[in-house]
C-alpha cells in the first residue's frame, strides 16, 4: 500500500522511518510527491477483520430476516442466504441494522466540521427514517418503537440542539437498537480502547440511554477490539475475568463496574445454556447472551452465523450481532465468497470499511475514493428517493407512462455521470488507480440503484393493468 504525502515545507523528509503499534513505514521521495510505504502484513489483518466485521454485520442481518419473528423450529433451517421473510427481501439485502450501523460509519468519518458527533448520527439516522438513505430497498422499514420515539424527539427539537442524546433511561426500554448498530465505533477506534467504550456509550445514548444497553456495548465494544487484536477465542471469552483488551487500564472492569445483568452473560451463562434457555428476543441481555452463544459453540464464521439465525423471533439483530464479533475474529476471508457478493451495495460498504481502516490509524481528511464514492451514492440515494421512488407512489405526480419512467432512469445515469467527471478534474490530487477504483465502485452503486428501480418499474405495470388511479377519481 502507498500513501501520498503532500509536504508543505522543503524538510528532508526522504527515508525518514515512522512507526506505531501496528505498523511500520518509510516516507520515500519520488520526484516532487512524498509516498509512506506501508508494511502490508500487519496493516492487511486489520483492514481484513475491519471488513469482516462490517460485512459480518451486514450479511447475518440479512440471513436471520428470512426467519425473522418465526419461532424456532417453525420454519426450515436457513443454509444460507435466502431472502424472503416478513419484509420479502432478495438474498443479501439487509433490515435497518444494517442501515443504521452503516448511516453511524459514516457519521463517524465526518470529521469536517464541529458539529457535535450525536448530531450527525441522528442526522444520519433520521435521512434513513424520512427518506430511505443506507437502506438496502431504498425504503424505511423495520424500525424499532425506542429508536423511532428518540428520532421523533430529535426531529421536534432539531433546530436547537447542542447534543442529541434522546435514549430513554429506562430498564424497560433495553432493547437491542444500539448493540445492533455497534461495530463502527470499535473499528475506527480500537488503537484508543479507552476512547472507544466511551464512544460506545454516547453512540447508544442517542436512541438507547439504560445501564443496560450502556454496559452491553462497553462490554461489546471491548471483545470486538480484541478480536481485532488477535486474542483467542478462549481469550475473548474467559470467565475467570472480564475480557480487556490491549490498551485498556487493567483495572477498568473494577473502577468502572458492569451491571450485574450484563456481567452474568459476559461470565458465561451462555456456555452452559442451550434453547428454548437461549432466547432470540429483542431484549439486549438475550440477545447478547445467544449471539455470545453462537460464537462461543462454533468454530467457523459460517456456522455461527447460522447457529445464530436459526434460532427465529429476532433472527436479523441476534445475526448482526454475531456477525460484527465473529467477522471481526475471523476476518473477511473467512466469510463464503458467494454471500459477499449478494450484499446489497457491496462496493458501498467495502469503501466505508476501508476508509474505517485507513482512519483507525490517524484521523485526518477522508480519502478522495471516499469522498467521491460516497458523493455518487448520495446523489442518486437523493434522486431516486426523492422522485423515482416518490412518482412510482400515489401522487399528483405519479408515473403516467414508461416513457416518463425512462427519462428519469437517463436523469440517473447522468447523475453518476456528471459527479464522476469531477474526478477527472482533480488530476493533480489522484492517482489512475484511485480513479479506476472510483469508476469501478460508482458503476455497481448505479447498477443497484438500477435493480431496485426494476421492482418499482414492475410495481408500476401492475398499478397501469389494474388502472389504478386515485388522482382520476372524482371525490
Amino acid at each position: 500500500m502507498h500513501l501520498r504525502v503532500f509536504v508543505l515545507d522543503h524538510a528532508d523528509w526522504n527515508n525518514t522511518r515512522l512507526a506505531s503499534n501496528n505498523f511500520t513505514c518509510r516516507i520515500i521521495r519520488d520526484s516532487w510527491h512524498f509516498w509512506i510505504k506501508v508494511d502490508e502484513g500487519v496493516c492487511q489483518q486489520s483492514r481484513d477483520r475491519i471488513s469482516g466485521s462490517l460485512f459480518g454485520l451486514l450479511l447475518c442481518d440479512s440471513l436471520g430476516t428470512a426467519v425473522e419473528c418465526q419461532i424456532s423450529g417453525s420454519f426450515d433451517p436457513i443454509k444460507s442466504l435466502r431472502g424472503g421473510g416478513k419484509f420479502q427481501l432478495k438474498p443479501g439485502q439487509f433490515t435497518d441494522d444494517g442501515s443504521m450501523a452503516l448511516c453511524l460509519s459514516i457519521a463517524l468519518l465526518d470529521n469536517e466540521n464541529n458539529i457535535h458527533s450525536s448530531i450527525k448520527q441522528m442526522s444520519l439516522y433520521r435521512c434513513w427514517y424520512e427518506n430511505g438513505y443506507l437502506s438496502s430497498n431504498g425504503e424505511c422499514f423495520d424500525i424499532g418503537i425506542t429508536v423511532r420515539i428518540a428520532l421523533n424527539k430529535f426531529i421536534s427539537n432539531s433546530d436547537q440542539l447542542e447534543t442529541a442524546y434522546y435514549g430513554n433511561t429506562s430498564d424497560k426500554a433495553s432493547g437491542n437498537g444500539s448493540l445492533m448498530r455497534l461495530a463502527p465505533i470499535p473499528l475506527l477506534y480500537y488503537q484508543d480502547p479507552s476512547h472507544a467504550v466511551i464512544e460506545a456509550m454516547n453512540s447508544s445514548k442517542t436512541t438507547h440511554a439504560s445501564l443496560l444497553c450502556l454496559d452491553s456495548c462497553r462490554i461489546y465494544t471491548a471483545l470486538i477490539i480484541g478480536a481485532l487484536q488477535g486474542f483467542s477465542k478462549d481469550d475473548l471469552l474467559n470467565t475467570e475475568q472480564v475480557f480487556i483488551p490491549n490498551g485498556l487500564p487493567n483495572d477498568y472492569w473494577i473502577n468502572n463496574p458492569l451491571d450485574a445483568d450484563v456481567f452474568k452473560v459476559i461470565n458465561g451463562s451462555y456456555k452452559q445454556l442451550n434453547p428454548p434457555e437461549i432466547k432470540a428476543s429483542g431484549f439486549v441481555i438475550e440477545t447478547m447472551e445467544a449471539a455470545l452463544w453462537a460464537f462461543y459453540h462454533t468454530n467457523s464464521f459460517e456456522e455461527g452465523a447460522l447457529k445464530a439465525v436459526n434460532l427465529g423471533n429476532d433472527a436479523d439483530t441476534v445475526g448482526a450481532i454475531y456477525g460484527m464479533l465473529a467477522g471481526a475474529f475471523y476476518g473477511i476471508n473467512h466469510i463464503p465468497n458467494e454471500w459477499k457478493e449478494k450484499c446489497y451495495f457491496n462496493d458501498l460498504v467495502q469503501t466505508i470499511s476501508d476508509e474505517l481502516a485507513r482512519q483507525s490509524q490517524i484521523r485526518t481528511n477522508v480519502s478522495i475514493v471516499y469522498k467521491k464514492v460516497l458523493e455518487v451514492y448520495d446523489e442518486l440515494a437523493k434522486f431516486y428517493s426523492g422522485t423515482i421512488k416518490r412518482r412510482v407512489l400515489p401522487c399528483p405526480k405519479q408515473y403516467k407512462s414508461m416513457e416518463e419512467f425512462n427519462e428519469d432512469i437517463q436523469q440517473l445515469h447522468s447523475i453518476s455521470e456528471n459527479v464522476l467527471k469531477s474526478v477527472d478534474k482533480d488530476q493533480e490530487m489522484i492517482t489512475n488507480d484511485e480513479k479506476q477504483l472510483i469508476f469501478n465502485r460508482s458503476k455497481t452503486i448505479l447498477k443497484q440503484f438500477l435493480i431496485l428501480i426494476e421492482d418499482d418499474k414492475n410495481s408500476l405495470i401492475i398499478k397501469w393493468s389494474r388502472n389504478i388511479n386515485p388522482f382520476s377519481q372524482k371525490k
